[in-house]
């Protein structure tokens, strides 16, 4: 019994040893976003968020954050924040001093730059969890082309053919 006991408290401390930090973590939203009930976008709509509103991380799932705001708890992509440092709440000036990653998670100053952010793959989570969409497939055979089509619409962006002799590599 002590050892199940033992082992149930030390899989719990590792538990709150991940978890904590993400718990800790304060965003500020960077655009109006909308907070989803579940991390999709079929799913309802809890609140809309404004620029500049914050909320607290309480879970992550790939490029979704579960975030507890003034306005309720919900889902929303990773992309549409800011990450808070915790140097840079507590300073008034804004110099945005403090450590490497508050620096550059922390809150914008004005700054004229566009960023892009890019998704880099799919995770093995998001593999597991997959399933069949009939309604996306459909979606996607709405795309198709056919080959006249296709050059119909090149012709008409004047784009010709172009014959490009094969090019070997291993010479």
């Amino acid at each position: 019994m002590n050892l199940l006991v033992n082992t149930v408290r030390a899989a719990l401390t590792a538990l709150l040893l991940v978890a904590g930090p993400v718990a800790a973590q304060k965003v500020t939203l960077e655009r109006d976003s909308t907070l989803y009930g579940e991390p999709r976008l079929e799913s309802a709509q809890v609140a809309q968020l404004r620029q500049g509103a914050t909320g607290e991380v309480i879970a992550k799932q790939g490029a979704w954050l579960n975030l507890k705001t003034a306005a309720g708890i919900g889902w929303l992509f990773s992309f549409n924040v800011r990450f808070q440092s915790d140097s840079a709440e507590g300073s008034s000036s804004g110099s945005g001093s403090g450590s490497a990653l508050g620096r550059v998670f922390g809150p914008r100053q004005r700054v004229s730059v566009t960023s892009t952010i890019g998704v880099r793959g799919i995770e093995e989570e998001d593999l597991k969890e997959a399933t069949f969409n009939a309604e996306q497939i459909k979606l996607l055979d709405g795309y198709v082309a056919t080959k006249e089509a296709a050059e119909k619409g090149a012709r008409g962006a004047g784009l010709s053919r172009v014959n490009v002799d094969y090019l070997d590599a291993r010479k």
